[in-house]
């Protein structure tokens, strides 16, 4: 005998069909919002990063000697990727003498030629990433935007130092200088360009004052 099936019987099972595959379709459509949101993300990441990349090659195409009016230019990119990393900024107060402690060695002409031999000395020696920089006053600072450990700023200073003193003696120079380096971190010893350069200079003196090569501010 055939088996009816009742229009009650049609009906249910047409909701039951409509409510499966609906699902199925609901599901299949929030999973492509979810993919496309996803995509959208990562293309947002890969734009963000190459524009990152695009700025620091922007700032790396610096000279590497730069002024006051450079340094706070460059300044705030560095410091916003530094936080957006975890990454750490060192400043390098880099002392090598000056014209009135030398006279009665050297003539000021000399004297002047030396220091800007030395200023040539520190930008060759720091690397593509870093920028000697000079401010008015005459002070020499060298700008790490990123390290990675205070042992590397260490070897940095020797390295500095060592080439300081080969420049000074170098043409047959027999001259003696205290040639010595203050460190500060960032954002360990200060927030601000000012504060971080004041950190600097403020281990600088210690340095002397403890009869070291370099030192590290507190």
């Amino acid at each position: 005998m055939e088996k009816k099936t009742s229009h009650r019987g049609l009906d249910d099972i047409g909701k039951a069909w409509g409510w499966l595959f609906g699902k199925s379709r609901k599901r299949n459509i929030e999973k492509t919002q979810h993919d496309a949101a996803d995509e959208q993300q990562i293309e947002n990441a890969d734009d963000e990063q190459t524009s990152m990349r695009a700025d620091q090659d922007d700032q790396l195409a610096l000279p590497a000697l730069i002024d006051r009016v450079e340094l706070e230019r460059i300044f705030p990119f560095f410091r916003t990727k530094a936080d957006r990393y975890g990454m750490r900024i060192a400043f390098l107060d880099v002392f090598v003498g000056d014209c009135v402690k030398m006279d009665s060695m050297l003539s000021r002409q000399e004297c002047e030629h030396l220091l800007s031999e030395i200023h040539d000395t520190i930008v060759r020696l720091s690397r593509k990433d870093e920028f000697a920089v000079k401010l008015d006053s005459g002070e020499l600072y060298l700008f790490v935007p990123f390290f990675q450990s205070e042992e590397e700023l260490c070897l940095l200073s020797e390295r500095l130092l060592k080439g300081i003193e080969e420049t000074i003696q170098s043409a047959g120079r027999n001259i003696s200088l205290s040639s010595r380096v203050g460190i500060s971190i960032y954002p360990k010893n200060g927030k601000t360009l000012d504060e971080l350069l004041s950190a600097a200079n403020k281990a600088l003196g210690k340095a002397d004052t403890v009869k070291r090569s370099y030192h590290f501010a507190v």
